[in-house]
């Protein structure tokens, strides 16, 4: 059997006490903070990537739609890229034909 203990609480403090559980409760339920993203990215133009790449609109047409190498994002009738992620595509190759062991 259960003891039942009867104890005179204020109500004002019976509230916060239980108030206090309940929110200890729910931070269990609380999903972890997804990591911080730059709300303000620069978004670059079709010309601007072309500029930094020196590529034509065509590669860069290529790059985005058959090879996915490349995200745009389309904001009305413009498609725009993020600074960043023109920046992640580009990588260093690694080049065997005069490497000596």
């Amino acid at each position: 059997m259960e003891n039942i203990i009867l104890h005179s609480t204020p109500l004002k403090e019976f509230r916060d006490i239980i108030g206090d559980i309940v929110t200890e409760r729910l931070q269990q339920f609380k999903p972890a903070e997804p990591p911080q993203t730059n709300s303000n990215a620069e978004y670059l133009t079709r010309a601007e990537v072309c500029d930094l790449l020196r590529i034509s609109l065509s590669t860069l047409h290529y790059y985005t739609k058959r090879d996915g190498i490349l995200k745009g994002y389309r904001i009305g009738g413009r498609i725009l890229y993020k600074s960043a992620e023109v920046q992640g595509a580009i990588h260093d190759i690694q080049s065997l034909k005069y490497k000596r062991a």
